[in-house]
């Protein structure tokens, strides 16, 4: 199973390995084979310690950097045929206005007109990742690489190339200040609960009451638990513990990446700690009545306990298969485009709802700050200690100093007397100085 994009000559495919690993190739549309140096390149330096997904924005980056270097080779040497490998074999290292023109070409959006920029942060990243590959490619070509001079020539090339990132990265924590404030408008609230009591509101078609009830449930998943995306779409039957013994019902959440039985190429995964979120009882009725009524209705679907809770309902080829990401972003876009509440609704603002949820009841319970710091990072998957949840408990912190600030503020504002005390008080004043003179 592959998954293919093209754009000027190379293509990236990812594919899904018969042990689950997910695994991505660069290709030239000239070549049946990958690329030597980009699978060199992933397979010995980040297959072991990166994700698919970021194996996969790297593979992006040194795409464009190669499709740099075809347009380029004609302005090195007349016949067209020496590129970066030859060069860095004779110790020809970027130059600075090469350096610059690499830079912008990276940075080059695509799909736009001419000129447009990416992002600052994906402009970094592609330039980041492309200098790790340069380098990567230098050593791997220069045989005499620990020469003094030689060595200086390649940190040289790495040290200009990084130094043309669009901006200067600061800190994560930094990064993220604003998270702990962010969270849904009341419309948009008011609106999911209107949806959790009819899920079928503006909904015409019978033919997708089913497909609705499953969006409806996923969003009230992620309101009530705060959990992020990809644990959503890799939630499994065996996952949901119904309400029993005096237990309330509850979701595992388990760390899947390379699932054998997940046969989506670009595969949703959790990105934090496995664990168990508790869920309210109007909600485990929406999932057994989604999982029993609707589910159960659409052909192909599984039953077996390693089967996936929320699945494709249209009749198409994947009909009956795991929902993948793309279809599910699509689902949203599709309730952005019917309630205007939703216009800025996205999966991860809801988990900035939920933290921003779980501090007011932090509040209510007068709970010292260690204590939500740690429930938090337990219920978030965040390991001890995590910054995310320090950053979080900052909307603790800073509604204590505006108070204190107030208080602080509030010296100015002295007690004053009324007009004719002041004039009274002025004329004592007066008669008192008259008669120190």
């Amino acid at each position: 199973m592959e998954k293919k994009g093209r754009l000027l000559g190379f293509q990236i495919r990812s594919f899904v390995s018969s042990n689950g690993e997910r695994f991505s190739l660069l290709f030239s549309s000239e070549e049946a084979f990958p690329l030597f140096y980009p699978t060199a390149f992933i397979s010995r330096s980040k297959r072991l310690n990166t994700t698919p997904s970021t194996q996969l924005v790297y593979l992006d980056a040194i795409k464009r950097l190669l499709e740099w270097e075809a347009q380029r080779k004609r302005q090195w040497d007349a016949e067209g045929k020496i590129g970066l490998e030859v060069r860095f074999q004779r110790h020809e290292f970027l130059r600075p206005h090469e350096l610059d023109d690499l830079a912008r070409y990276l940075n080059a959006a695509r799909c736009r007109k001419q000129g447009d920029t990416i992002g600052a942060a994906k402009g970094n990243t592609y330039i980041s990742y492309a200098a790790q590959y340069l380098k990567w490619i230098a050593d791997e070509l220069v045989t005499d690489g620990n020469r003094p001079d030689v060595r200086a020539m390649i940190d040289t090339q790495d040290r200009r190339l990084k130094e043309k990132l669009l901006s200067k990265a600061g800190s994560k924590s930094a990064k993220n200040q604003g998270n702990w404030k962010k969270h849904l408008s009341e419309n948009a609230r008011e609106q999911l609960h209107a949806l959790w009591n009819d899920p079928f509101i503006g909904l015409f078609r019978t033919a997708d009451r089913g497909a609705r009830q499953r969006t409806v449930v996923m969003l009230r998943i992620l309101y009530e638990t705060g959990m992020r995306r990809g644990e959503l779409l890799s939630l499994k039957l065996k996952n949901v513990l119904d309400s029993a013994g005096g237990q309330v019902a509850r979701l595992v959440i388990e760390r899947n990446h390379g699932d054998s039985f997940d046969t989506r190429v670009n595969q949703p995964v959790p990105k934090t700690r496995g664990r168990i979120v508790p869920i309210t009882a109007g909600l485990e009725r929406q999932l057994t009545e989604y999982i029993a009524e609707y589910r159960a209705d659409v052909p192909r679907v599984g039953f077996d306990e390693e089967d996936f809770i929320f699945v494709t309902h249209r009749n198409k080829r994947s009909q009956g298969a795991p929902l993948s990401i793309s279809a599910f972003d699509q689902a949203l876009t599709e309730l952005r485009k019917l309630f205007c509440a939703f216009a800025t609704l996205h999966p991860h603002l809801l988990r900035h709802d939920w933290n921003y949820r779980f501090s007011l009841q932090c509040d209510k319970a007068k709970w010292t700050p260690e204590k939500e710091r740690a429930s938090r990072e337990i219920l978030m998957g965040w390991a001890e200690g995590s910054e995310s949840a320090l950053i979080y408990n900052l909307r603790h912190t800073q509604e204590q100093a505006i108070c204190i600030g107030l208080q602080v503020a509030g010296d100015t504002e002295r007690p004053t007397l009324p007009s004719k005390e002041i004039l009274a008080a002025t004329g004592k004043l007066a008669v008192a100085v008259a008669n120190t003179k």
